[in-house]
């Protein structure tokens, strides 16, 4: 028995409720990008354009990271359930969960107290693939794994620093 057929109840299972294919559409669609883009700019138009461009290039590493990583994994994606979204190709790791959770551990300290928006947006986005029927658990499992990871390497590399650059504007 395969893992990924130990997973497939637990997609069965999730993408079994249609009443929530709306939602789910929505959080795959804004994780697709418009939502990065959306906060690109603000960070951009606020006055972080250093931090603006290395969140793009961090979430563009991810990607590619993710895109290496499936065409080297090859798992594919789950059978026997309705796509609610449209997926092609590879199933692990996910590259939603992993921008998702990235992009959240990129920003959390700038958003200060409201971080926990950051990581439960990450979460529902990761959670949204598996009940879309394009992904199993552990596919958006990977995804966030490599996404905190990336998101880590970037702020500790010192590239655009968030952290730099929000300690030099508090001085």
């Amino acid at each position: 028995m395969s893992f990924s057929s130990m997973e497939l109840p637990i997609v069965q299972m999730l993408n079994s409720y249609p009443a929530l294919d709306p939602l789910m559409v929505f959080l795959s669609v804004m994780g697709e990008g418009p939502l990065w883009v959306l906060i690109g700019f603000y960070l951009y138009l606020s006055g972080s354009k250093r931090t603006a461009v290395y969140f793009g290039l961090m979430l563009l590493s991810v990607w590619v990271a993710a895109t290496v990583l499936k065409s080297w994994l090859m798992v594919p994606r789950p059978e026997d359930v309705r796509f609610v979204v449209e997926a092609s190709g590879y199933s692990m790791p996910s590259i939603h969960s992993g921008v998702a959770f990235a992009a959240a551990m990129f920003l959390h300290q700038i958003a200060g107290k409201y971080s926990y928006l950051l990581w439960t947006v990450a979460l529902m986005m990761a959670v949204s693939r598996v009940f879309a029927g394009v992904h199993y658990p552990s596919d958006v499992i990977a995804g966030a794994v490599l996404g905190i990871l990336m998101g880590y390497i970037w702020i500790r590399i010192g590239v655009g620093s968030v952290y730099v650059q929000k300690r030099e504007e508090s001085d």
